[in-house]
């Protein structure tokens, strides 16, 4: 799962736990790897959760992510 920044463009992504990386503008970050997702920024308007099957959910939109979300660890485990 990976994070685009709408202020910058930048699309991170956390390989392993503790791995915390940022965008090159600081307004956002991801944190977790695969084990776990950890995102946050100034803006969650600006913060768009990238899916692995595709589907973008802009991270303001708690009740939409958090299902989204907890789809794919059920498929997963």
């Amino acid at each position: 799962m990976k994070i685009k920044c709408l202020i910058c463009g930048d699309i991170i992504e956390s390989k392993s736990v503790h791995d915390l990386v940022s965008c090159k503008c600081d307004s956002c970050y991801v944190d977790g790897g695969q084990d776990y997702l950890h995102f946050g920024g100034k803006d969650y308007n600006k913060i768009l959760i990238l899916f692995n099957d595709g589907t973008e959910i802009v991270a303001s939109d708690q009740e939409n992510y958090k299902k989204k979300y907890n789809e794919c660890e059920n498929i997963n485990t």
